[in-house]
Formats: structure tokens, C-alpha cells, sequence
């Protein structure tokens, strides 16, 4: 058993001064005052974690990532023009790179991004990933690489038709197979799995009519555990191809294949019109708000996320990729509403809604215990900020600390399962030295394939 003592505890909804965690078996059994704590729970045998009156988080969830685009840093495109719309940012450089990707670059990429997200304070990564060159066990890699640095991730594999019908039907094997894996076959508690597509637009009518059949064959047990994980709406590219195609807009065409449920995992919904809105807030929709990936490749657009939240959406935050620090993607999210709506009102105490309390319940969905909350019965997943306050902090306050006054950086320790990953900014369970070094010397095959 392990004791967790004299933290200030961010619970995800309220502060608590002095308090601790019991944990047993990677689980919170029981959350109290460090003195009461200490009285019933500790023994010579008890090990404990000081938190030395220092901010207690939860572990930070990433809602939406892609470790595969790793390599892209500080790549050259190979063209003679930069890409001008975000089409252009796909076919230049993203369907490219994830071609270039084999067996060991797919693991080094999720490895550096694992480095980031650990010393961030992100504990659980739901993740995106495209390799179409290397399509079987490519999920298996990668989990190989999440398990060792003892974080949590749950695993998709995009399907689209953009590589022809085999690339497809492989796509589909490797999502029902992990599915299968991690549900039936070889369950652990660091392991979800979702059904990866890429989004509407590189999707055939019978493509999606073959997700969602080979989906319909797994057991009822393993459908409440896990959904699609797609793009919608990013551009305003999808709307436009589904409406040439089929008269309706993005939306309603993945509806009308029964693409969208309570476990559906929809990232950006940046050019959803009032009728798409309503039609995901029926269906229970999950929304996965990425505003620096958007700002990025200028988009033209912010997804209505007070809207979203004024039809009782789910919309947590995810990276798309760009980062796995969730302080800076909290940031953004709380600039750019301000910014784009012209009113410094929006998006106040919302944002630590996002990230903390909506990120938990999209998150905790697909794995066997509340993930990204400290509450009893919830994994032991816990961050150790040294963050020091120079005014005073309370649940009232707290998000204007965390906008204003906290960042990943002051991060010293990550415990997972109740496990500690990292102590004083240090990686415990691999060598982040090899693994950088490993990154380099892959690089250049890497880019040489793109």
C-alpha cells in the first residue's frame, strides 16, 4: 500500500489543504486529511510519497494526440511551395510522413512524445495513429512503448481510402484486432482501445458501412468500453465533400451509418452548423477541442465550444499532436475564445472544466477505472507541481493560479497507478537518453523516405 501525504490536493474540482491519498493495488481507496491518514495507514512497511505541502493534480489526460508526427520537427517538405490551406498541409506533409513510417521510427516517435508528455504532467494519452506502410501490429508498438514508460494511452488506427481498398481493410483488422486484445484477450489497466478513422472526407460510403459492421460483431460488453475515434469537421473541406457526395452535411452523413454514440470520439467539429450541433448533443457525441493544432494550420475557424457546452456536449481538450504539455493547450483554450469572440467573459472557469472534469469522463470510459480525477475508487494517478502560489490559492481561484501562474515545467514528479514514473524531473522507467539518441540516429532514414 502506498500513502500519498501533506499535499495540496487538486481533487479536478476542488482544493483541499493537507490532505493525502490511500492507494492500494494502483486504486484510491480512501482521500482524508494527512494527519488522519497517517494515524489509520501508516506502518513501517507503507510506502510513502511526501508531497511537502506542494499542488497535488491529477494526472493530465491529452484527449486527442497523434504520436506518429513526431518526425516532423524540423523537416523540410521537399516542395517548391508551402502548403496554403490545410488539404495542402495533409497531402505535403502528413499523408507523406505517416508513409515514411516502419516498425522502429513508430516506436521512437511515441517515445519522444511520451518524454514530453511525462515531464508535463500528462499521464494518459488518447492517441490517433497513421502508418500505412506499416499497418499490422502497428498498435502493438506503440503499446509496447506506453507500457514501458508505465503511462496510459488508449490505441486506434486511422482508416481511410486514401491508400485503396487494401490499406482500408487492413486499417480495419488492426482496429478490431487491438479491440479484441485489449478487451477479450490481454487485458491490462494501461490499455483502451478505440476504432481509428480518419474523418468523412477520405472515407467511401462502403468503407464506413464496413467499420461499422465489423464493429457490430464484437461482444455487447466490449461496445460499452470503446467507439470511433475520428476527425470531424476540421476544415471546412469536409462539409463541403459530403455535401457534394451525398446532400448532407459531415455530421449527418456519419450518422446515417451509425458512426456516432456516447463512446464516439470526435476531434475539432470546428464547421459544424446548428442542425450538426444538435444532432451530436442527441447522440452523446464526445468533442475534442485541439486550438493550437487549428491555429496552426490556419483553419479559418474556432469550434463553438460555449455552444457545444450550452447543448450539454462532452468537449474535453486534446493536442491534435502539437504539443502534450496540457497546461499550454489549457492556455490556448482559454486566449483564443476571448480573442475570437471579441469579449473577455468567455471562457473563464470553463477551461478547467475541459481539461480536468470533462477530459476524466470521455477518458474514463474507454479504461476500467476513473482515470484523471482523484476521487475513491479512481486509478492513482497523481502529478506533484512546484508551482508556489504567491498569493492566495483556493478552489475559487484556482483557475486564474493555473492560467496565469502554472506551466508543465514546474512539474518534479509523475505517479501513475500509484507507481512514480518521474521524481525531480528525472524519467525512472527508461533511458531518456537512449531514447533521444535512438530518435536521432532514425531520423534520417525517416526523412529520406518522405
Amino acid at each position: 500500500m502506498t500513502l500519498l501525504l501533506n499535499a495540496l490536493l487538486f481533487t479536478g474540482k476542488e482544493l483541499k489543504p493537507q490532505h493525502g491519498l490511500y492507494i492500494e493495488n494502483g486504486i484510491i481507496k480512501e482521500i482524508d486529511e494527512t494527519k488522519k491518514l497517517e494515524e489509520k495507514y501508516k506502518t513501517e512497511s507503507t510506502e510513502v510519497i511526501d508531497a511537502e505541502n506542494k499542488l497535488v493534480l491529477p494526472g493530465l489526460i491529452c484527449g486527442h494526440g497523434h504520436f506518429y508526427g513526431m518526425y516532423s520537427r524540423g523537416m523540410g517538405l521537399k516542395t517548391d511551395e508551402p502548403p496554403k490551406n490545410f488539404v495542402e498541409v495533409l497531402e505535403k506533409l502528413w499523408w507523406r510522413l505517416d508513409k515514411a513510417l516502419d516498425s522502429d521510427s513508430t516506436e521512437s516517435s511515441a517515445m519522444v512524445c511520451i518524454i514530453q508528455a511525462i515531464k508535463a504532467g500528462t499521464t494518459t494519452i488518447i492517441d490517433h495513429h497513421a502508418s500505412p506502410n506499416f499497418i499490422n501490429g502497428s498498435l502493438d508498438v506503440i503499446q509496447k512503448a506506453v507500457k514501458k514508460s508505465g503511462i496510459r494511452s488508449c490505441l486506434c488506427y486511422e482508416v481511410t481510402d486514401r491508400n485503396g481498398e487494401k490499406g482500408a481493410d487492413e486499417g480495419i483488422a488492426e482496429n478490431i484486432r487491438f479491440i479484441k486484445k485489449t478487451y477479450m484477450e490481454d487485458p491490462d489497466p494501461y490499455t483502451a482501445a478505440a476504432f481509428g478513422l480518419h474523418a468523412a472526407f477520405t472515407l467511401s460510403d462502403a468503407t464506413l458501412k464496413k467499420c461499422k459492421s465489423e464493429m457490430e460483431k464484437l461482444p455487447k460488453e466490449v461496445l460499452e468500453k470503446t467507439g470511433f475515434h475520428i476527425h470531424i469537421a476540421e476544415d471546412g473541406t469536409d462539409a463541403k465533400e459530403s455535401l457534394a457526395l451525398c446532400g448532407k452535411r459531415t455530421v449527418q452523413r456519419l450518422d446515417s451509418f451509425g458512426i456516432l454514440n456516447k463512446n464516439t470520439l470526435a476531434g475539432h467539429c470546428v464547421f459544424v452548423d446548428s442542425d450538426e450541433i444538435k444532432l451530436l448533443s442527441e447522440r452523446g457525441v464526445n468533442i475534442l477541442h485541439n486550438p493550437e493544432s487549428n491555429m496552426n494550420n490556419g483553419v479559418g475557424g474556432v469550434s463553438d465550444v460555449m455552444g457545444f457546452l450550452s447543448h450539454n456536449l462532452l468537449v474535453g481538450l486534446g493536442t491534435d499532436g502539437i504539443t502534450y504539455d496540457m497546461f499550454q493547450e489549457a492556455k490556448s483554450t482559454y486566449f483564443i475564445h476571448k480573442h475570437h469572440h471579441s469579449d473577455p467573459r468567455v471562457m473563464g472557469a470553463e477551461v478547467m472544466q475541459l481539461l480536468f472534469q470533462n477530459n476524466s469522463a470521455i477518458a474514463s470510459k474507454f479504461f476500467s477505472a476513473p482515470v484523471g480525477v482523484l476521487q475513491v475508487g479512481a486509478f492513482a494517478d497523481f502529478v506533484i507541481s512546484d508551482y508556489d502560489p504567491p498569493t492566495p490559492i483556493n478552489s475559487g481561484n484556482f483557475p486564474w493560479h493555473f492560467v496565469f501562474g502554472m506551466a508543465g515545467a514546474d512539474i518534479s514528479t509523475s505517479v501513475v497507478h500509484g507507481k512514480v514514473i518521474m521524481k525531480n524531473r528525472k524519467i525512472l522507467t527508461f533511458d531518456e537518453a537512449d531514447v533521444m539518441k535512438k530518435a536521432r540516429d532514425l531520423c534520417s532514414g525517416v526523412w529520406e523516405r518522405f
